[in-house]
């Protein structure tokens, strides 16, 4: 019986680098399967989040994290002043809704001056709407001899966030006011007669000479809603702080002298990346604001604290669903083609076949593609982490992405030595875990980490506020370039190990069986380096390794029997029929294919045509080279 043994070569190390790398494409064919099962797993779990609502929990934003920046298209900052003895009646066709729903092209400052005045009219209607309050908090608003002074800010996005602080000089407190959308209905009347209007909360606070849009107060602070339109002003209540603020979905009550009325939030509509992603929650009916580090050349720092129950819709219409599931069954049809046949062999049938199709490429190119879809969703779960949701959901546009450009690494790297085969398995695996890391550590955490939430222009027409990842722009195609780079690095290494494998001395006799059918006289003209492939017998001769055949398409599938790699297929299927009865007629069935006839290890270069029960198939005792 022949032994194989690895040749003694000069260098110690490499004698165990060769027993290593003798079956070392089975091992690489283990780790493409298993990054394709993670690109199945990963694509079938995205499907069921795709364009169907998912609940995430309660979103708590704050000043400092998960911070929401108001999409600003142009800021109105006016000032006005109303003597409390004037009379003037507010113009009928004006309404609080006239601030909620103003729109101006972004940086549109002829269109922002041009509604200043409408704005000081309708701010200068809610300081003359505070005499209808009761019991007031601070009464010398109501004071027909004071002057009250107005500043007020608005961001004219067209679903808009105006407020307001009113003051008198010299005096140390004044009333801050915004305006949000609620429904609203008597306490003794049906739920069903709610009325959906615009509403101005007020309540009392310090004199803030430098305000900008603050209206933080404390949790007891007494908040009055008013409602203002067609030239009339409604006083509809008064309610703690606490009851419209960190209290998402709560049906506040406010009172007053006539009756109590019921007020509760709106759903809002937001949506990220050009509408890729969209949330809707009912939030808090009055936030608390800041615009302590409001910058206005970049838009950003006019901030809300508030909770809100938010529920996600991921749109995509790219998942993949179907090509991962191919993706699976070829990886997983190639690594079954390796187990049987090349179990020891150092080349590895993944990177050779997917070489020679399209298909990987196509889905390399269709993932990255999509990528920025996959890159909001995953920007959009890293900043706003949920409870209710399992983390790797954030982890999962990644994991798809990574593990298919994991896969294509080995491919890549063959398809540029085409038709050459490459022998350096190990390179292959080191590159393609080296691209899989790159991928994902870029994709799941660098790129998220390097977005920020910015106003953006708006794809649904139902939306109430429009965001955009302001770095998913330039990274969306960034892991291409790097996982390319890679990529370019791995074909420079295997040249350079090529190279250097060429002061090897151990060659394979001009009399080997594998040269003669494959007609060349030195493997270097189908192999990037023989290093590896070459082990020796007890009787000194030197064999091949017998996957050199798949430069030729041939595969060895039994002790008698060399056959194209297109019928391995055949031969599969017939090895997992359980009787011989079925394993013959399924050979029937087929009909006979032509195969090149071997004598252990050697080939003869014999055509003929056989079926498949004439192959000896059950046979597992043929060597892993030939000589």
């Amino acid at each position: 019986m022949l032994v194989t043994r690895v040749l003694p070569y000069d260098d110690p190390t490499r004698q165990s680098q060769q027993a290593w790398k003798l079956g070392s494409g089975l091992v690489l064919a283990l780790v493409y399967l298993a990054l394709a099962t993670l690109v199945a797993l990963s694509t079938y779990t995205l499907s069921t989040i795709a364009n169907t609502p998912l609940f995430m929990g309660l979103n708590l934003q704050t000043f400092t994290s998960n911070q929401f920046n108001v999409p600003i298209n142009v800021v109105l900052k006016g000032e006005t002043a109303l003597p409390l003895a004037s009379t003037q009646p507010l113009d009928a066709t004006l309404s609080l809704s006239t601030l909620l729903y103003k729109l101006c092209k972004k940086d549109d400052q002829a269109c922002a001056a041009s509604f200043l005045p409408s704005s000081n009219e309708i701010w200068r209607s809610v300081v003359k709407a505070l005499a209808l309050i009761p019991s007031f908090d601070q009464p010398l608003f109501q004071d027909p001899t004071q002057t009250v002074v107005i500043s007020h800010i608005n961001n004219l996005s067209g679903w808009n966030k105006p407020m307001a602080q009113m003051y008198i000089s010299g005096h140390d407190m004044a009333i801050t006011c915004m305006v949000r959308r609620a429904s609203f209905y008597v306490a003794t009347s049906s739920p069903s007669t709610a009325v959906i209007d615009s509403v101005v909360f007020c309540s009392q606070r310090k004199f803030d000479p430098n305000w900008v849009c603050e209206n933080d107060v404390s949790e007891d602070a007494n908040t009055y809603a008013l409602r203002i339109g067609k030239g009339e002003a409604r006083y509809l209540g008064v309610a703690p702080r606490s009851d419209v603020y960190m209290n998402p979905g709560y049906l506040a009550t406010f009172r007053n002298e006539a009756a109590t009325v019921r007020l509760n939030t709106l759903t809002f509509f937001d949506e990220y990346q050009y509408g890729m992603l969209r949330t809707f929650a009912p939030w808090d009916l009055l936030p608390a604001v800041s615009c302590a580090t409001f910058n206005t050349e970049t838009g950003l720092g006019w901030l809300f604290m508030c909770k809100g129950l938010v529920t996600m819709i991921w749109e995509s219409d790219a998942l993949m669903l179907s090509n991962s599931a191919v993706l699976w069954l070829l990886t997983a049809y190639l690594v079954a083609l390796q187990l049987v046949f090349l179990r020891h062999s150092a080349i590895c049938s993944v990177p050779v076949y997917m070489s020679k199709t399209v298909v990987g490429l196509a889905i390399l190119f269709v993932s990255f593609y999509g990528n920025m879809n996959l890159q909001a969703l995953t920007t959009y779960l890293s900043m706003k982490p949920s409870a209710e949701t399992p983390k790797y959901y954030k982890w999962l546009g990644a994991a798809q992405l990574a593990s298919i450009v994991g896969i294509m690494t080995g491919p890549l790297i063959q398809m540029w030595f085409n038709p050459r085969l490459v022998t350096q398995t190990w390179l292959l695996l080191v590159f393609s875990l080296v691209n899989w890391s790159l991928v994902f550590v870029l994709e799941a955490f660098v790129f998220p980490a390097r977005s920020r939430i910015v106003p953006g222009p708006c794809y649904h027409a139902s939306s109430s506020n429009c965001f955009a990842f302001d770095a998913i722009a330039h990274t969306y195609y960034a892991s291409a370039i790097a996982s390319a780079s890679v990529v370019i690095v791995a074909i420079l290494c295997v040249n350079v190990h090529s190279s250097y494998c060429k002061r090897d001395k151990v060659k394979a006799a001009a009399t080997n069986s594998v040269l003669g059918y494959l007609e060349i006289s030195d493997l270097s003209s189908v192999l990037t380096s023989p290093h590896g492939l070459l082990v020796s017998t007890a009787d000194g001769a030197i064999g091949i390794d017998h996957g050199v055949l798949l430069v030729k398409n041939m595969l060895q599938v039994s002790d008698m029997v060399l056959t194209r790699t297109s019928n391995v297929q055949y031969e599969l299927i017939y090895r997992l029929l359980p009787t011989t009865f079925l394993r013959t007629l399924f050979s029937r069935s087929i009909g006979s294919i032509r195969i090149v006839s071997v004598d252990r290890t050697r080939i003869l270069r014999q055509s003929s045509f056989k079926h498949l029960h004439e192959m000896d198939l059950g046979s597992r005792h043929w060597s892993p080279y030939f000589t």
